[in-house]
């Protein structure tokens, strides 16, 4: 039985507005190649006004022949591996970055249902990917929702992978010393004890960086917190946990910054 419903549109179209800021913030164009999402995420980045200053367009690659003529997927990629697979994800991305000569390209592909799946590829596997000059990062996910569920994940996906370049990104460019509202997304190493979260470590660019102090610590009703640590760099961080949406995230800095 399945207990937790797919992201909303309006909760998606929130996210594409955030990440428009982002974008604009950093001066970087973005194209995206789609194929289970139809168009999907081109439509979520674009429903944000202004979004042509950072959006430059899209390609619905839904049949294999549109993904070999326009993004130059490879045919021995789609013959070996599949339309759905992480290497046809990310030469979609590689493509479609090339073809409209932007910053960064993202690719999507996957199973959508009810049908096509199999043992193998399962109703609700997807393939996100990616591309930038300092960046190929690739992921998959298996979702449990119905055609138009899977599709809305699939999007989230995508959008969420782009956030956390961009604030990879933008962390990369933080001056030494700040105490800038950044509120970015990170990954901490937690537990909960005694009514209070424990951070050991904060994970950045694969790297992890031991957390050896804390300072000023408030819970909050909903069974998140805010909290200060410092980190064994010398680094002093405000973070938050959302226990709701299930994520850390930054929310200020100081005294040091997480190296790139």
């Amino acid at each position: 039985m399945i207990t937790q419903l797919p992201p909303s549109y309006t909760q998606l179209q929130a996210l594409s507005t955030a990440i428009g800021r982002q974008l604009q913030q950093q001066s970087r164009t973005l194209a995206v190649a789609e194929s289970c999402t139809g168009g999907l995420v081109a439509s979520l980045i674009t429903d944000v006004p202004g979004s042509s200053g950072y959006m430059l367009g899209g390609v619905v690659s839904y049949r294999n022949e549109v993904k070999m003529q326009l993004l130059q997927v490879q045919p021995d990629t789609l013959q070996e591996l599949g339309a759905v697979s992480a290497e046809t994800a990310a030469q979609m991305a590689q493509g479609v970055r090339r073809l409209l000569h932007s910053d960064v390209g993202l690719g999507v592909t996957g199973i959508a249902g009810p049908g096509g799946g199999d043992a193998e590829k399962p109703v609700g596997l997807v393939y996100v990917h990616l591309a930038a000059s300092d960046a190929d990062w690739g992921e998959h996910h298996v979702w449990p929702y119905d055609r138009h569920g899977n599709k809305l994940a699939s999007a989230q996906a995508v959008l969420r992978l782009l956030q956390r370049y961009l604030a990879q990104a933008q962390m990369a460019g933080l001056p030494s010393t700040t105490g800038t509202l950044y509120d970015v997304p990170v990954v901490v190493e937690a537990f909960f004890k005694g009514e209070e979260w424990r951070p050991q470590a904060v994970w950045w660019q694969g790297q992890r960086w031991p957390i050896v102090g804390r300072g000023r610590y408030h819970l909050e009703g909903d069974g998140g917190a805010v909290m200060m640590v410092e980190t064994a760099h010398g680094a002093r961080l405000e973070l938050v946990v959302d226990v709701i949406a299930g994520e850390w995230r930054l929310l200020r800095m100081w005294s040091g910054r997480l190296p790139a």
